[in-house]
């Protein structure tokens, strides 16, 4: 079985996994302009950035399997290439049980019964897969099952293997799943096999390159995480829980600092200058009051009530996962992070009670010559320090800051049963502002993001089911992409249409 790539179009075969997100980036650009572009393996799909996933519902032959076994194969018209294959298991949990409490202290339902959230859990140790200890309980079905998920990279996939096709040698071919994935946007398409292996295991392929470094400064996670006084010892105090953890792939270094502080960013995609220009993003509920934000979640600035614990530390086969709880009062308010080699698509599940709204939005490292703001309806307004007037008749489905440290896009979806909401794009770039920024360093360079209100700028109505009966479910994305300098506007409209449209999966 040979293990060379086939060449494709104005593609370059992938001489190791540490370069894959160098290679795909370049790949990416010429695909948005019109090249002709394909898989690693000789597919059509050009969305070498977006990743595959399933439900284990929709792999009815692989139900029951060890995760470990599942394996992925691509077909390059002549010979089939082992490719990773990531099996996440995730299980209905009280969040009781992940902030370390007692029985007597789980979350219940503001109507009667117990409360529990879909979350991932600890995954299997077997190559390709280290994760940090959390309280978090093991999966209450140690195989796959029909809430897991099965990912991989789009770009591993290959042609359609013929009738006459043999299997590749070491799996259960009573167990073949054929993943034909289609791009939405287009007529392009790719394969993959997925079978389950009495021998090989998903992340014996190696893996895409994303490695997620959990460093916590006190030590210990169980032993020294403070998670608030409702916990039990010894984590039953409040406090700031400083951490220097890291994802880094070939295409960028993303870093924190707290469980809320994403305080670094360094895009290393080619041609980039690699230099950090990211300050930190932020929270607030609305422009210009402190009470809450990112550093009150974290007790950074003490504020109560404080809770807060890690749902998953993982980092995988195909992507990592960093997963959390709690936002002061919005207790069981949770965090989900999933890492791949040209993208990152971050979730927040906003549970909590009455509040006037909600903003997330990125602020720039102070002084960075060269970065541009451009979205739908902006092109390449110059961040400066001095403010400008932009178009923000509507919330930007997609927003962009580019310049010599590279491109970075980011695709705005919320998900949500809450009527009336607005939507609001907020942008402002001020040197030395008055009031001062609720955190960060006093100035609002290229500050970018989406402001959430209720009707008419009103309040958002509780999402706290703990807090009240029938609430309604409020989940926001936001879905980036790490690429070259010089990215146009219509190439970083294309890949936000790519997040809102993801690739189709049919498994026969």
């Amino acid at each position: 079985m040979s293990n060379a790539p086939q060449s494709c179009p104005h593609r370059s075969p992938r001489r190791s996994r540490s370069r894959v997100a160098v290679a795909v980036a370049v790949v990416s650009a010429l695909a948005l302009v019109g090249a002709v572009s394909c898989t690693r393996y000789g597919g059509t799909l050009d969305r070498p950035a977006d990743p595959v996933v399933l439900d284990g519902a929709a792999l009815p032959k692989l139900i029951g399997s060890a995760p470990t076994a599942v394996v992925g194969f691509a077909w390059d018209g002549t010979n089939w290439h082992q490719v990773p294959v990531q099996v996440d298991q995730r299980d209905w949990v009280n969040p009781g049980q992940i902030l370390h409490r007692s029985v007597a202290g789980y979350a219940t339902l503001a109507g009667g019964g117990p409360f529990t959230m879909l979350v991932y859990t600890p995954p299997p140790a077997a190559p390709g897969y280290q994760s940090g200890p959390v309280y978090t309980p093991a999966d209450s079905d140690p195989n796959l099952d029909a809430n897991d998920q099965v990912s991989f990279l789009s770009d591993d996939a290959g042609v359609a293997a013929g009738a006459g096709v043999a299997d590749p040698a070491g799996v259960d071919t009573s167990t073949r799943q054929q993943v034909h994935v289609t791009d939405p946007l287009s007529s392009n398409d790719a394969y993959l096999y997925l079978y389950r292996s009495p021998t090989l295991t998903g992340g014996g392929a190696g893996t895409t390159g994303v490695t997620y470094t959990f460093s916590l400064d006190s030590g210990s996670y169980l032993n020294t995480y403070k998670m608030g006084t409702a916990s039990l010892a010894p984590n039953n105090v409040a406090g700031a829980n400083p951490e220097h953890s890291s994802v880094s792939t070939a295409a960028y270094t993303q870093t924190y600092g707290d469980r809320w502080l994403n305080n670094g960013l360094t895009i290393t995609a080619a041609g980039s200058s690699a230099a950090p220009f990211l300050e930190r993003g932020r929270i607030q509920l609305i422009p210009n009051y402190c009470g809450r934000s990112e550093d009150t979640f974290d007790d950074t600035i003490s504020a109560s009530p404080y809770e807060g614990a890690f749902i998953a530390n993982i980092s995988g086969p195909v992507r990592a996962i960093r997963s959390h709880i709690g936002a002061n009062s919005g207790t069981y308010t949770a965090v989900t992070d999933l890492f791949y080699p040209q993208r990152a698509d971050n979730t927040v599940d906003l549970r909590v009670h009455q509040i006037p709204g909600v903003m997330a939005f990125d602020d720039f490292k102070t002084g960075v010559t060269g970065l541009t703001y451009t979205d739908d309806q902006n092109t390449a307004v110059p961040i400066d320090g001095s403010p400008d007037t932009i178009v923000a008749a509507h919330a930007a489905p997609w927003q962009m800051v580019s310049g010599p440290t590279g491109s970075l896009v980011t695709a705005n979806a919320l998900s949500s049963t809450v009527s009336g909401l607005e939507l609001h794009t907020y942008h402002l770039d001020q040197s030395s502002v008055a009031p001062a920024p609720c955190t960060g360093d006093g100035h609002a360079w290229g500050q970018n993001g989406t402001r959430v209100t209720g009707p008419a700028g009103g309040f958002l109505v509780c999402t706290d089911p703990t807090s009240c009966a029938g609430a309604p479910t409020f989940a926001s994305t936001r879905t980036r992409y790490y690429q070259s300098p010089g990215l146009s506007q219509a190439q970083a409209a294309a890949l936000a249409a790519g997040a809102a449209q993801p690739l189709v999966p049919v498994v026969s």
